[in-house]
């Protein structure tokens, strides 16, 4: 029981500070790098890589700092974190059935694409100015286009990470057997 107490404690000491970075240091940065998704980049991996629970439990972590900081309405982030992760759990359930590079790379450019659409959407609809559908705007590209960019290397990297740790992740490609 106290081992599990201390694991919450540290997870939610852990994603606190992962979304304080994500909104004060990150969003500080020039362009191509304020656009690297951390709560979300580790969302995905605690989904891929441990269970849907613990995901959960860390989207309301994230969500929730992210929510008090931000200038959205309260709720934002909880409801399109917890809503990415549901279809994520969908497609790992339905569409990706092993834990390849493969599948990791799949499952976080799909969130990231499903988030952007989804995140802009709702901003889309609860703005006072509906004159500019988002999918006209060019920076909505840009920033769709450069998020899925840090996805895809973010998916390479913790995969690679992930599997000096761990041998039940797949490998990168098939080994050849020698016959010999």
């Amino acid at each position: 029981m106290a081992k599990r107490i201390w694991q919450i404690i540290i997870l939610v000491f852990i994603l606190s500070a992962l979304a304080l970075i994500q909104f004060s240091l990150l969003s500080a940065l020039p362009d191509p790098f304020r656009q690297f998704n951390l709560a979300l980049v580790v969302l995905t991996f605690t989904l891929f890589f441990l269970d849907f629970r613990v995901s959960v439990i860390s989207a309301l972590i994230a969500g929730f700092w992210l929510d008090v900081l931000s200038f959205h309405f309260f709720g934002f982030y909880l409801s399109i974190f917890f809503v990415c992760l549901l279809l994520g759990q969908w497609i790992l359930k339905n569409w990706l059935t092993n834990r390849s590079l493969y599948s990791l790379i799949a499952l976080m450019v799909s969130l990231t694409v499903f988030y952007n659409i989804l995140a802009a959407t709702t901003l889309y609809l609860f703005s006072a100015d509906y004159n500019t559908f988002f999918g006209a705007q060019s920076s909505f590209w840009l920033t769709l286009f450069y998020q899925s960019v840090w996805s895809f290397l973010a998916a390479l990297i913790l995969f690679n990470l992930a599997a000096l740790v761990s041998k039940r992740i797949k490998p990168f490609f098939l080994e050849k057997k020698s016959f010999i």
